[in-house]
């Protein structure tokens, strides 16, 4: 059976493959948070011609169902059809994605003090040429040179391949390439005066990756690529994927998908500066527990049920070759190492670069986004958790949610008076949907104008045709054109407040747990590109951050790149990321029964107990909202 596309492109699709299996094999993507599960709403597609069945409409109007909308993951061709795919429902995978820029990486390495020793270490040996008289073979030959400096290493079959030609060749004047911390030869190479090699320091994030082409000469990064995990086809979030992974038999294709994103990154990069990619010699991959195992083809099950055990928390010192990554075939290839199930080298990431494990001040890092991890500590303890506050600021389970992409609402402004909204798109483009800091904004502004109260619930009160009944109870609409509307519903609104509690409540468990009151935290780091956009001052009054003095809170970008970057070039970084991953102490929200007190206390605008927040009280009384 054929589909055919407004375009004129044609795709076939076998009997009982749903629509959504059929576009996925041939490579295209649609936006799906659950994975194809049905429970999303997400994949929309209008028949226009031909029939299909259908399993399941979900979430759809009986507007858009008269319209021919269906779910393309519960809809299946009964013959030969034509189908239109909406620009919103369009999984847009391999566009570039804006990096916000950080403070000098090189400069960080330095203020640690630590040396520049990247994985591969070069040594130069002129060894004899064998004569009848010194005739031993050219591996103990080798061997004697290496005692004379002290060195003891293992030889592997692909080293001993090429062990023969290669000091021939190069007249026994060789460099010997070898992993220093393995105490593995590589190979043996021509001594060239001035070599330059380079390395990749990659953050593999549950909705990105992010890629730096790293000098290990110099430090310098000669080039950034990003991209969407295209993994994001299996699912938004880690859990939707390790089902996927394990139930659905798709482990393979998970990890494949994410080579494939690297290898895209990295090869115009080469391309662009030049670069053979058998001069890339070493990479550090940083990035969550589930993350890491998906990338390496590692079991995932066992992350996700009780008692939450993943396969490993350090990994070895793998190779390129294992891992798929076109580059230097024995390149070896770093994992920042993991804390716990829910705790990875990202976050292991976020503290090295951010320090605070090296100072006195009590700090709070937060990572901002699916998983909601946070760390809390000094130099001498570090406590963390994950919040699991779900996939609602990168857009799932929002009716017009979205990632923070071209054409998303990212700022909200709503006139107290009018009650209407002012808007600010990504790209200065049509508005197709509402993004995570836009969420914040919105929510907080329909607070402060009456729309909706502290339960989060509309009030019935408030003067405006912006709010209106649909088909999922009452909705506010914040933009209105080009033949469709985007809104909050109440449906998201409860979804926003649950996410925002999930974060607040981890926060106040934690600090409960050392027995310290927010006033203690004298620094906040606030990671990752969807921090990058929060408006501050919005986030303490909904609830989500801890109502302290604005100036304590520091906006640090991608830090799990940067740690990715510092264990790139430093052995003594990677010392040091083992040391702290070690130092903290993961608590496994899920089991602990005040979890749920902290959380239901949170599922108000800013909370129930408004002394937690002192500042914002003050305001919302002048204001008259409370």
């Amino acid at each position: 059976m054929k589909i055919t596309f407004p375009d004129g492109k044609v795709i076939e699709v076998q009997k009982e493959k749903s629509l959504y299996e059929a576009f996925k094999r041939n490579g295209i993507f649609l936006t799906a948070s659950c994975g194809g599960k049905g429970t999303c709403g997400k994949c929309k597609v209008r028949i226009l011609e031909g029939d299909v069945r259908v399993d399941n409409y979900g979430k759809l109007t009986e507007q858009e169902r008269k319209k021919g909308v269906v779910l393309a993951c519960q809809s299946y061709a009964e013959g030969d059809i034509s189908v239109e795919i909406p620009i919103e429902s369009m999984l847009t995978i391999g566009d570039k994605i804006a990096i916000s820029k950080t403070r000098d990486l090189f400069e960080l390495l330095k203020s640690y003090k630590a040396g520049m020793s990247p994985l591969i270490s070069r040594l130069q040996l002129t060894l004899p040429p064998p004569t009848l008289d010194d005739n031993i073979s050219d591996l103990e030959r080798l061997k004697r040179a290496l005692d004379e400096k002290g060195l003891n290493l293992s030889f592997p079959f692909d080293f001993m391949k090429g062990l023969a030609d290669g000091l021939r060749q190069h007249g026994w004047d060789v460099f010997l390439c070898y992993q220093k911390e393995s105490k593995e030869a590589l190979s043996v190479e021509a001594p060239v005066e001035k070599p330059c090699y380079y390395g990749l320091a990659v953050d593999i994030g549950t909705t990105t990756v992010v890629c730096y082409l790293i000098d290990l000469c110099d430090g310098r990064v000669v080039d950034v690529g990003s991209t969407y995990n295209s993994q994001m086809r299996f699912g938004d979030d880690v859990i939707t994927r390790i089902v996927n992974a394990t139930e659905g038999g798709e482990l393979n294709a998970l990890r494949r998908a994410v080579v494939a994103d690297i290898n895209d990154l990295v090869e115009p990069m080469t391309q662009t500066h030049n670069i053979d990619p058998e001069e890339i010699e070493s990479v550090v991959i940083s990035g969550n527990t589930t993350m890491v195992h998906l990338f390496w083809g590692l079991n995932p099950a066992y992350i996700r049920e009780e008692p939450y055990i993943p396969t490993a928390n350090t990994f070895p010192v793998w190779k390129a070759k294992d891992a798929g990554i076109r580059i230097r075939r024995d390149a070896p290839v770093y994992t920042v190492p993991c804390v716990a199930s829910y705790v990875g080298g990202d976050i292991v990431s976020g503290v090295i670069a951010t320090k605070m494990h090296t100072k006195e001040e009590i700090a709070l890092f937060m990572d901002i986004g699916t998983n909601g991890e946070i760390v809390i500590g000094n130099k001498d303890w570090l406590m963390t958790a994950a919040c699991s506050a779900g996939p609602c600021f990168e857009g799932g389970g929002i009716k017009n949610g979205m990632r923070a992409t071209k054409g998303a609402i990212e700022a909200v402004k709503i006139d107290r008076e009018t009650l209407e909204p002012e808007i600010k798109v990504i790209g200065d483009a049509a508005p197709i949907g509402i993004c995570g800091s836009g969420m914040i904004d919105a929510i907080t502004e329909m607070f402060l104008a009456g729309i909706i109260d502290q339960r989060g619930k509309f009030v019935p009160e408030a003067k405006t045709d912006r709010i209106r009944e649909g088909e999922d109870g009452l909705e506010y609409v914040i933009y209105s054109g080009d033949g469709r509307d985007i809104v909050l519903t109440q449906v998201d609104l409860e979804n926003i407040v649950r996410a925002k509690a999930a974060i607040y409540a981890g926060v106040s468990l934690l600090l409960k747990e050392v027995g310290f009151p927010f006033e203690m935290i004298e620094r906040v780091y606030i990671a990752g590109g969807f921090g990058n956009y929060i408006d501050v001052e919005k986030a303490i009054i909904m609830g989500m951050l801890p109502d302290i003095p604005r100036e304590r809170f520091r906006f640090m970008g991608n830090t799990s790149v940067a740690g990715a970057y510092l264990c790139l070039l430093s052995e003594d970084m990677r010392r040091e990321a083992e040391r702290v991953a070690s130092m903290m102490t993961y608590m496994e929200l899920s089991v602990k029964g005040s979890y749920m007190d902290e959380f239901m206390s949170a599922m108000f605008l800013p909370h129930t107990d408004m002394e937690q927040f002192p500042n914002v009280k003050g305001m919302l009384e002048e204001n008259g909202r409370i």
